[in-house]
Formats: C-alpha cells, structure tokens, sequence
C-alpha cells in the first residue's frame, strides 16, 4: 500500500467530514511523487488496476458516522505489484478513521466519561476501546521519540545520558585507580583477580 501523508499537519486546522478529508487528500495526491514499496523504483509508470468498497466511520457533530468509499488500486509498471492509496486519515484494515480514534482517545484520557459512557457514546466494545488505547500508547512513544529527535541535538543526547556529576564522579575514579573503569586487567597480578 501506498501512504501518502500530505494533509497531516494540517489536521488540527481544518474542519470537514473524514469523508471530505478523504476525498480531498485523493485530489490532491501526486502518485509518481511515490516509490514502489514493494521494488523500491522511483516515479515508476502507475497504471490504475482496480478499485473496491470499504467503510470509513467517523465522529462528527456529535455522532457516529459511516461512509462509504472507493479505494483505487494503482500497479507499479516495474515490479508489477499492486497498491492501495491511502491517505492518513484511513487506517489500514480498519473502517475506523483517524479522526474517531483520536476522539475516542480524547474522551479517555480527559477523563469527561466513564468507560461505559466512552463506549456508548462511539458504539464501540470496551475490548476495542482498549486495544484502541493499548496501540495508542505504543505509537505515541514512537511519535514522540521521532520529536524528541528532531529537537534534541547530537550533543544534548550525549549529554543527557550521564549527567555531569557522574562524570566528575568518574573522573575521581580514574585519577584514584589510575586505570579507566574495567580496563587494565593485563597490568594486575594473577593474585589480584584469582578466586577467594
């Protein structure tokens, strides 16, 4: 499958249907702006090859929406294969749109209902409610992390694994052993490192 993540940050600005964000990020994909992801070729020929019904559920004004849409399949002309194209509000083999998950989510860690009422008020089992948290937990490391990456520098990585006063702490330990820690077993006599 192909993603294309044009309109993502734009996300929080715009308010429409996911219906409507869908069919806008169609309009505006570029598809030989995309490597194959099976062959890796860049801009290779795509050739329209099929299209299929899927559902999308939403949450908007209130309610529980479902749509359906067509999700076009593009073959690569080099390696053959075929590709989906979906844009970041579809979740893959999931008729759930992005913008109902974060509203689930939101309703959850704000803690404004109970489970029973979160349930209730997406129509949704309380296994998906947390598995749906369970999976949000585990990518928002993983967002987070590729944040944390592009504001923390090389350095300030470096310098937040062992904070300064370990290594002043460090540094009186080489100076009173004269050796850096674990090294130097080559100078020491077998008596020094023989079993008690």
């Amino acid at each position: 499958m192909i993603r294309d993540f044009e309109l993502f940050c734009k996300l929080n600005f715009i308010d429409v249907s996911a219906e409507a964000f869908f069919h806008q990020a169609m309009a505006q994909l570029n598809l030989y702006d995309h490597t194959c992801p099976f062959c890796q070729t860049k801009h290779p020929d795509w050739k329209r090859h099929a299209a299929y019904e899927r559902y999308l559920i939403s949450f908007e004004n209130g309610r529980t929406v479902s749509y359906q849409i067509t999700i076009v399949r593009y073959k690569c002309s080099s390696c053959g294969h075929t590709h989906a194209i979906l844009p970041e509000s579809i979740i893959s083999y999931q008729s759930y749109s992005f913008l109902f998950i974060t509203s689930v989510m939101r309703d959850y860690f704000t803690v404004s209902l109970t489970i029973e009422a979160i349930c209730e008020k997406y129509n949704i089992s309380v296994s998906t409610l947390y598995f749906r948290k369970k999976l949000f937990l585990r990518h928002k490391k993983i967002w987070l992390g590729i944040l944390n990456d592009a504001y923390i520098s090389s350095a300030q990585f470096l310098d937040s694994l062992i904070p300064k006063e370990l290594l002043n702490k460090l540094k009186e330990f080489f100076v009173t052993a004269g050796v850096s820690f674990l090294q130097g077993a080559s100078q020491m006599k077998k008596a020094d490192y023989a079993p008690a």
